[in-house]
This record gives structure tokens, C-alpha cells and sequence, in this order.
């Protein structure tokens, strides 16, 4: 069951990425224990750009999906999507917790129509993961425990 990002205490500005994720401030002690603990190095949390998943395009897919020498997992999303703006928090904590196992990217289906036409994305968040540049599994929906699942599998 997802829990509603205001009772875990997240704001969540608009990131780059075209999800939502974030916090309310500097002080949010859930988030910055998170990643004090996950990034000793990082006390900063607003300027901490290991706090956003990369947002690919086409132009970028040969080289950071099918050949990466990780697995990754590409989650497709629109910035019009709610339960994508839901997982975006979750999907950023995976990144850091499979940090040198795992890469993690999103690709914006309004921006890439030709790469979710490719893989036959029918409903959104869909997350693909792919190793050797093969699809090996897919999850469909917001799901935080089959993402993660998925993600330990293939690690």
C-alpha cells in the first residue's frame, strides 16, 4: 500500500526529471536522516545532485541501456501522470540504495513517443529492466515492493 507523501512528511517540488520529489525543508529529519545515513559525505540535501534519477531521451538509449555493463531499470512516466509523481520519491531512494548494482533512468513518454511505442507502454509508471541490453522484467504500476523485487533479483 502506498502511503500519502504528506504523511511521510515530503513536500514535493517539481523536479527536472518531470517528477515530483523533494522535501519541505533543509530540516526535514525523515529525509535527511535517509540520506545522512545513506550518504555520510552529503549534508547539504537542496544542492545534492544525487537526489534525481537521469531522465533520458533516444539519443542517449544505445549507450546507457543496452550497453550498460548494470542492469537498469527504465521507468516510463509523464509529467501528467499522479501515481508516477507517487513512486518518484521511492524510485529516487532506490537509485541510491542500488548505487554500483543498478543503474536507474526515466524516460518522459510525452517527450519519447517512439521509445514507449517500441516496448508497447499501454499504462504508466512502467518499469522495464533491462541486462546485456535485453528486457528481462517489467513492472506495471506504482508498486514500490515488486520495483524493489525486481531490482534485488537482477542485482
Amino acid at each position: 500500500m502506498l502511503i500519502k507523501q504528506e504523511q511521510r512528511g515530503l513536500c514535493v517540488p517539481r523536479l527536472k526529471t518531470g517528477f515530483n520529489g523533494g522535501m519541505c525543508s533543509e530540516s526535514d529529519a525523515l529525509i535527511k536522516t535517509y540520506v545522512s545515513s545513506s550518504l555520510p559525505s552529503n549534508g547539504d540535501l537542496v544542492h545534492s545532485a544525487q537526489l534525481k534519477v537521469h531522465k533520458i531521451s533516444e539519443s542517449e538509449w544505445d549507450s546507457l541501456v543496452i550497453k550498460s555493463e548494470l542492469p537498469v531499470m527504465v521507468m516510463f512516466t509523464a509529467n501528467w501522470c499522479g501515481p508516477c509523481r507517487l513512486i518518484a520519491p521511492k524510485y529516487i531512494a532506490f537509485d541510491l540504495e542500488f548505487t554500483g548494482r543498478f543503474k536507474l533512468y526515466t524516460v518522459d513518454i510525452d517527450e519519447e513517443q517512439v521509445m514507449a511505442e517500441r516496448y508497447g507502454i499501454r499504462a504508466m509508471p512502467t518499469s522495464i529492466v533491462f541486462i546485456g541490453g535485453e528486457k528481462v522484467a517489467m513492472v506495471v504500476g506504482a508498486n514500490p515492493s515488486a520495483l524493489h523485487a525486481v531490482l534485488e533479483k537482477y542485482a
